[in-house]
């Protein structure tokens, strides 16, 4: 006989999960008992929820794999912010609350989020591929097989289980048509046959004077790192990504563009416009405002013809005019293109990567462009870079390059706060044996920094390098000059690597340049989690990103 919480835990073993994290909850006792005994699964005890959404979504990104988490009441509301930033950036995840018994629904027992309660599921039905709530065991079976069909459907997203509490260990009916295929075996998307796509693309290929290529973050999930760059090298190809997409490709590789958009240095835009570039290949490419610089008017002129390749046709012609629209998957495409011989009739020209002068500072201020420096000199080659939100991720764009794929996560759409800072023990829970760093400014470390409490629980070597200015960076720039910012943006004097020590991890403190490099190799080089809290001074934590140019 197979109970509800029987055929849960199934459908989460043929999905691939198998790392779960978040906090108890007696509405998931007997799931959670069930999933402890199983040696398929890890249960990850974090700190607050929202930590354990955005644990769970670096997993995802790092591994391949979704993760789950589990929540209720309370609980549950403090993970929507991390199941909006996946929904935003295509990351599968799934999310389980825990609902009151079922005779309960609507009688305003204490944390009914039910349907006829608060109706949180709703919330979940705004920012999921899928939001069931289960009420009997007669559509208990086929609700929960909709929702891990929905995980494992393109474009990828969160998907939400509502599960009461009194159903868990009930007897499911037999089920009559026993259908088993809701993993990943059972996603596809068929692209058109024959060499339809090969022939249409090659062929404007072969006619191009200037062509390019742009990875956007729709590309990750396949890992088409060295398919892609080999057929570019193949085609005399230039590349690039978009802000999402950082991290897909090298950016050392002498055909590399950087990032086309916000925080790139500028190459992308200058080829694609100035050029111009003639054909332009977006793979996996949403063109928003990240890639847009917030819609700059040089893309009213855009006179590339443009392919876009996404499994979803709905992306076609959004802001940018699409020529030629494929319907495929990243994989699908470059597979298609890989037997294809190509050989570029142009001779390109990209230009080197423009590095970033460290300005000069008074004293032993420390800048923000500094630290990557030094970081970047430091770095072994089984690193890992994440980035929270804020001005941390200007500097960490352009101050450490990509050298190997699959290297680098950043949130920069949704951007909340913290998910960086947590979302880096995700990714090292996917990558044992990997150097994890994780780069934050003190207001966000300050939102999640006690999940270093969690990756000292689980003995997870991950570095935090935190620029702390005692300031919200990115709210001072916007208020600056109409009003004393100190209101709205000052966060105060606080000792991160004190904090870091009361948590079980190791904390270092930096307050001038002189011991800035012993600091970082210290850190580099623990054995368990390690905070390094560089004191910034807020007046050279002012990048300019270029937005609207």
């Amino acid at each position: 006989m197979t109970t509800v919480g029987d055929h849960l835990v199934n459908r989460m073993r043929e999905a691939g999960i198998a790392v779960l994290c978040g906090l108890p909850t007696s509405r998931l006792d007997s799931l959670l008992v069930r999933v402890a005994r199983d040696g398929d699964f890890k249960i990850v005890l974090t700190r607050h929820e929202g930590g354990a959404g955005y644990l769970a979504d670096g997993y995802a990104r790092a591994s391949g794999r979704p993760a789950a988490v589990f929540a209720a009441g309370p609980g549950a509301t403090n993970v929507v912010t991390a199941v909006a930033n996946a929904s935003v950036n295509h990351v599968p995840m799934l999310v389980l609350t825990g609902e009151v018994s079922v005779p309960e629904f609507g009688m305003h027992s204490q944390q009914d989020t039910s349907e006829d309660g608060l109706g949180l599921g709703a919330v979940f039905r705004r920012l999921c591929r899928s939001s069931v709530s289960i009420e009997s065991v007669a559509n208990a079976r086929s609700k929960i097989d909709r929702a891990f069909r929905a995980l494992a459907s393109i474009p990828s997203g969160p998907v939400h289980i509502g599960v009461p509490r009194d159903l868990v260990d009930e007897v499911l009916p037999v089920d009559p048509l026993a259908m088993t295929a809701t993993g990943p075996a059972a996603a596809a998307i068929l692209t058109p046959s024959g060499t339809e796509i090969a022939d249409a693309v090659i062929d404007r290929l072969q006619r191009s004077v200037a062509p390019m290529l742009l990875l956007g973050n729709g590309a990750r999930r396949d890992r088409i790192d060295t398919e892609i760059v080999a057929f570019a090298a193949k085609a005399g190809l230039p590349f690039a990504t978009t802000p999402n997409g950082r991290g897909i490709v090298p950016e050392t590789h002498p055909l590399s563009l950087g990032v086309l958009g916000l925080f790139g240095d500028g190459r992308a835009e200058d080829y694609l416009f100035g050029t111009p570039c003639d054909l332009l290949i977006a793979v996996g490419v949403s063109f928003d405002g990240l890639v847009t610089r917030a819609f700059s008017p040089r893309w009213s002129g855009l006179r590339a013809e443009v392919i876009h390749v996404d499994p979803d046709p709905a992306a076609f012609g959004r802001l940018v005019a699409t020529s030629l629209g494929v319907t495929a998957t990243a994989r699908g495409f470059v597979e298609s293109l890989s037997a294809r011989q190509v050989r570029s009739s142009q001779t390109v020209t990209v230009p080197a990567r423009v590095s970033l002068p460290v300005p000069q500072t008074r004293g032993d201020a420390i800048h923000p462009l500094a630290v990557m420096r030094e970081l970047d000199s430091l770095l072994a080659s089984n690193s890992t870079l994440c980035t929270d939100s804020g001005t941390c991720i200007f500097w960490a764009f352009r101050g450490i390059p990509v050298r190997r794929p699959g290297t680098f996560f950043a949130t920069v759409d949704f951007a909340p706060m913290g998910c960086g800072v947590a979302g880096a023990i995700g990714v090292a829970l996917a990558r044992p044996g990997e150097r994890v760093i994780c780069i934050a400014g003190d207001g966000a470390f300050l939102m999640h920094g006690t999940e270093v409490s969690t990756a000292v629980a689980q003995g997870l070597p991950v570095t935090w390098v935190v620029l702390n200015d005692g300031q919200l960076s990115a709210t001072t720039a916007v208020i600056r000059g109409r009003m004393d910012p100190s209101p709205l943006a000052s966060t105060g004097v606080n000792d991160l690597a004190a904090m870091a020590n009361a948590l079980g991890a190791q904390g270092i403190r930096v307050d001038n340049a002189a011991d800035l490099r012993v600091a970082l190799e210290k850190a580099l080089v623990a054995t368990g989690p390690c905070v390094v809290d560089i004191a910034i001074d807020p007046e050279l934590n002012t990048p300019e990103i270029g937005v609207g140019k």
